[in-house]
């Protein structure tokens, strides 16, 4: 389709998909009570939220909320060829935290409560193709990832990317096929294409035939058992009047100095969902974030450098990329080392993204890469290290590489998806 028609396309379903959403207070959410230990569904679906106190070398460290989910979802997108030409279906849907009314989502976007209709609302389209073999198709990715370690506690979803092949199925008026052409485009676009799609196509790329490597995949993968052993994160379950620096008011949750988010309520209205109305909680941050890579050259392979974190939702480190901090305030000097290598004339990517408009509340990030020159010193700290191109794949296909991470990583190299 030409960018053109698509950008037609999106506008006319922008008119069409309504959703009405209104801001209310915690007794008010039917279906959900909110206890001391935990807001949670009466039917003790779909997920809750649970607060926690963390301690960080056995010492008292934070304490935060995160969001309990514990079924792995589908994340999904269909492909065929139309015109001998690569195409992959994407639907336009409408989330309560979406900042621009609709994204561009995978074919099947859908919680394992949401699959089998315990919403009460109707079947999730095309959902058979990614819970039943079908024939003359092929599974060309199948990845659990997890999600964002800063929110959520244990969070998987898979990753399937599917050629139909020859197959003719029914196109819904939501649902669009987009070629890789479309998607380049897209991906630039402020807030369009939703970051579970580009979390599936960060389990789709092809690797470089040609990648000379600095340093040893083996050597990568140790750093993350040395950090781990230098940095011990533990967990227990607190009640929310605990959480120390943490405020609790009749329509909000927040803690006090603006660094992790606030947990509000909604009222939901909306005439293109499998439900048209419904209440739920709702995660939103304080202010936009920032997630970046510094990209070099290094024996003529492009090398990302990539940070070792503990994030509070898993129980080991993972790779996550250069920079990538929450509620990031771009008005006040940051002591991080290596923001001062990202200078607006080396920018090869600078896009906004949001965050799943499902569980979280207009959340935005700025997503940049900035290209280092050959010949510029960088100091690598013990928790960096310099990954190649074919390297990160390795690393995203063994679920050891953020989800903010992978989903930058894909951004930029959209053009290589399968």
């Amino acid at each position: 389709m030409k960018n053109i028609l698509l950008n037609k396309w999106i506008q006319k379903q922008k008119k069409i998909n309504k959703m009405q959403v209104t801001k209310v207070n915690f007794n008010k959410m039917e279906k959900w009570f909110f206890s001391q230990s935990e807001i949670y569904n009466r039917n003790k679906n779909f997920f809750s939220i649970i607060p926690y106190k963390f301690k960080k070398n056995n010492k008292t460290f934070f304490y935060q909320p995160l969001i309990i989910q514990k079924e792995v979802g589908i994340l999904g997108i269909l492909k065929k060829k139309i015109n001998f030409i690569d195409h992959y279906l994407l639907q336009a849907k409408v989330e309560p935290g979406n900042i621009n009314n609709i994204q561009l989502s995978p074919t099947v976007q859908a919680t394992k409560s949401n699959f089998l209709r315990k919403h009460g609302g109707k079947k999730t389209r095309y959902l058979d193709y990614f819970i039943k073999k079908k024939s003359n198709t092929d599974i060309l990715t199948n990845l659990k990832l997890s999600e964002q370690g800063t929110r959520y506690y244990q969070k998987f979803n898979k990753n399937i990317l599917i050629d139909i092949k020859n197959k003719k199925i029914k196109k819904f008026f939501n649902f669009v096929w987009v070629t890789k052409k479309n998607l380049i485009t897209l991906v630039n676009k402020k807030n369009l294409l939703n970051m579970d799609t580009i979390s599936v196509l960060s389990s789709s790329l092809m690797p470089n035939l040609v990648d000379y490597p600095k340093n040893k995949l083996s050597k990568i993968i140790l750093k993350l058992g040395q950090f781990k052993k230098k940095s011990k994160l533990t967990k227990k379950k607190t009640y929310f009047n605990k959480l120390k620096n943490w405020k609790i008011s009749k329509d909000k949750i927040y803690d006090i100095n603006k660094d992790f988010f606030s947990i509000i309520a909604l009222k939901v209205n909306t005439n293109s969902r499998e439900v048209r109305k419904w209440y739920q909680p709702i995660i939103s941050d304080h202010s936009a974030s920032i997630n970046g890579f510094l990209l070099k050259k290094i024996n003529n392979t492009p090398h990302y450098l990539l940070q070792i974190i503990q994030e509070p939702g898993f129980n080991l480190p993972k790779f996550t990329s250069t920079i990538c901090i929450k509620n990031y305030n771009f008005n006040k000097k940051d002591k991080n080392y290596y923001i001062n290598f990202f200078k607006k004339n080396s920018f090869l990517l600078n896009v906004v993204n949001s965050d799943e408009g499902g569980r979280f509340f207009k959340n935005e990030t700025r997503n940049i890469i900035s290209k280092v020159d050959i010949k510029k010193k960088i100091i690598i700290k013990s928790n960096y290290i310099w990954a190649s191109y074919n390297q990160i794949i390795n690393l995203i296909s063994k679920n050891l590489l953020s989800i903010e991470a992978r989903n930058l990583f894909a951004s930029f190299n959209i053009d290589k998806i399968k």
